[in-house]
């Protein structure tokens, strides 16, 4: 199951802990009238999915991370998005490994699920 599912979702605050056998975040096209996208203003997000076809957090658009504290566990891929993927602030931790630039690939190893799928 996905964690939180929509077309635009949009995260300004707060504490979500996400737990998911699929992707922990997800915006596909369920409406044409809206963006297809994942904007993370500012809160604490814990996504924690598991392995296999999963991603933490996946936009069939654009993810944007303004600011937050995000800590993802994902033993696949932490990011998977298919237009555009940038963080312009806030703290985001993948696998225990702070990041400040959202990952194009899989960067594999132990440290592993640091990027999308390919």
């Amino acid at each position: 199951m996905e964690g939180i599912e929509a077309t635009d979702i949009e995260i300004n605050g707060g504490n979500i802990t996400i737990s998911a056998s699929d992707d922990g975040m997800n915006a596909s096209a369920k409406s044409t009238a809206e963006t297809v996208q994942i904007v993370i203003n500012d809160g604490t997000l814990n996504i924690t999915v598991g392995s296999g076809d999963t991603d933490a957090i996946d936009a069939n658009g654009s993810i944007t991370v303004n600011g937050g504290t995000i800590n993802l566990t994902a033993p696949t891929s932490s990011f998977d998005y298919d237009t555009t993927g940038v963080i312009n602030g806030g703290t985001v931790t993948v696998n225990g490994q702070q990041i400040t630039t959202m990952p194009t690939q899989m960067m594999g190893g132990a440290g592993g699920g640091m990027g999308r799928k390919g």
